[in-house]
């Protein structure tokens, strides 16, 4: 797909304002005594301020769409008033129902001109670059094919855009657009491997996909697999891989290096890849096992936001460990109160085996934070405690460092995928005191388990290794989040790029 940058004003001069699909996305004070409404031509200014006078409410948040014209290729052209709140979050959600509306199958050349206002150039400059950005991620979401199976499959047509014309008078729309579109793709990335079914995405053809995404991207490769794990003492991953006798599964190390930058930062990506978690002899019960293939998403978005960083040219040293098998009943399953030795040493006494993911995360952050890395950060679909504090819409955060907690919240809000984060501290900790062990996994009954689990996981750390742990809440959220719309999101990948900027 190929885009360009025009200026506004050699747009409005033009007589085929209606030669191709347009959608005009304006303020409402842009709409009301803009410069460039007022330039449009006559006719043209009269349709759209006809169209705009149709609305029978005060223009609200959200995408307010109508169509400027009565003949049919005049159809084509729509009006978008941007929402009044213009936090990234309420943009990508503007973008995706607006493209929503304007964007069909067989549209070939799409026309977006933004027109946004504010109080001065700077504001005004900084508002059409995130609504760039916005409508880049959503254009690369709403054009991607999900995986689908069987008739669907064969009736799924590719759409046919093949051209956008970015029209607006700052010249950096172009590079946030750009910048969307890359995001995007990383999103699609994560939430399309997250939607393949658990019999075609199991550890072994993880592993095939995986390989394949390392070889596009320059990418060096490392399997650790189970007896390798065994032999080095990763009893934690191990516990939980021997569900399976033949499993697949195990820890996957890639690396890269920039070439033609010298590296700012060293990062270490982690993320849990529980490609089905049935809870183990602590079974799922009451459908609680649906969506479960979705139980390796902290592995997808982390692989996607290498990916995506790499893609996009910033200078990192990067790894990401990904920690990747199943969650198995069979006699070979681990159980409740055995006690494993992890690979740092530290004895875990287990309490309930569908706490697996803070199990396997526990070896894997062992392995990644031994290279010293600037950051290691982890991502993982980890606890219904975190559903419960805060819903789908954000993601739970946390940290060992306290000056992280504002850079983890405002790359939330400037990436549009919200992430508020809670302590860890020793009052919580001990809760997971133990007296047959060093720990215990979780705690024996109800309580606060996200910040439990992130306590759990910070000693499996090297000592002074700066760490953070996102609770992916908003992995699975009906109807989308932001500017995709499937249940399985691909949050993360946006909020890790911007993160790791702030470094």
């Amino acid at each position: 797909m190929r885009s360009e940058h025009i200026s506004i004003s050699k747009l409005a001069k033009a007589s085929d304002i209606f030669s191709v699909q347009t959608v005009a996305v304006l303020t409402e004070s842009e709409f009301k005594k803009g410069k460039w409404v007022a330039a449009l031509p006559a006719s043209v200014r009269s349709r759209i301020e006809s169209s705009v006078g149709r609305l029978k409410k005060p223009l609200e948040a959200g995408a307010r769409l109508c169509i400027s014209g009565a003949t049919k290729s005049e159809e084509d052209f729509w009006i978008a008033i941007l929402p009044a709140k213009a936090q990234m979050f309420f943009l990508l959600e503007f973008a995706r129902d607006t493209l929503k509306q304007v964007l069909q199958p067989s549209t070939q050349k799409l026309r977006i001109i933004l027109a946004p206002t504010g109080k001065n150039s700077e504001k005004n400059d900084a508002l059409s670059e995130s609504v760039a950005d916005a409508f880049g991620a959503a254009m690369i979401a709403r054009t991607f094919l999900m995986p689908v199976f069987g008739k669907r499959e064969k009736d799924q047509k590719p759409w046919q855009v093949k051209s956008i014309e970015l029209v607006s008078e700052n010249k950096k729309d172009q590079d946030a657009f750009d910048y969307g579109c890359a995001t995007g793709g990383g999103t699609n990335l994560a939430r399309y491997l997250a939607t393949l079914p658990p019999n075609i995405l199991n550890p072994g053809t993880y592993g095939n996909w995986i390989r394949k995404i390392c070889k596009e991207n320059g990418i060096t490769f490392r399997f650790h697999s189970k007896d390798v794990l065994k032999k080095m003492g990763a009893g934690a991953f191990t516990a939980v891989d021997q569900g399976n006798p033949d499993s697949e599964g195990g820890i996957y190390e890639l690396s890269y290096s920039p070439k033609k930058k010298k590296a700012k930062k060293t990062i270490h990506f982690v993320g849990k890849g529980i490609c089905f978690d049935t809870g183990g002899y602590d079974v799922k019960i009451g459908g609680g096992m649906l969506t479960m293939k979705g139980d390796m998403q902290g592995s997808a978005v982390a692989l996607a936001s290498m990916v995506t960083a790499i893609r996009l040219g910033l200078p990192y040293e990067m790894k990401a460990f990904l920690a990747v098998t199943e969650n198995h009943i069979s006699p070979k399953s681990y159980k409740a109160d055995e006690v494993i030795t992890a690979l740092n040493g530290l004895t875990i006494e287990v309490i309930n085996t569908d706490a697996e993911g803070r199990m396997v995360l526990a070896d894997t952050l062992t392995l990644a934070s031994k290279g010293k890395p600037d950051c290691v950060i982890d991502f993982a679909t980890l606890t219904g405690s975190a559903v419960r504090s805060i819903g789908t819409k954000y993601s739970a955060g946390f940290t060992n460092r306290d000056e992280f907690h504002d850079e983890i919240r405002d790359a939330g809000t400037t990436s549009g995928e919200r992430i508020w984060t809670f302590p860890i501290d020793s009052t919580y900790a001990k809760d997971l005191e133990s007296k047959v062990a060093d720990t215990l996994q979780c705690r024996k009954g109800p309580g606060v388990d996200h910040i439990l689990a992130a306590c759990f996981l910070s000693r499996f750390l090297e000592e002074g290794t700066p760490w953070v742990h996102i609770d992916l809440s908003a992995a699975e959220n009906e109807g989308g989040i932001g500017h995709v719309d499937t249940l399985f999101t691909g949050f993360g990948v946006r909020w890790a790029v911007d993160f790791i900027e702030r470094l």
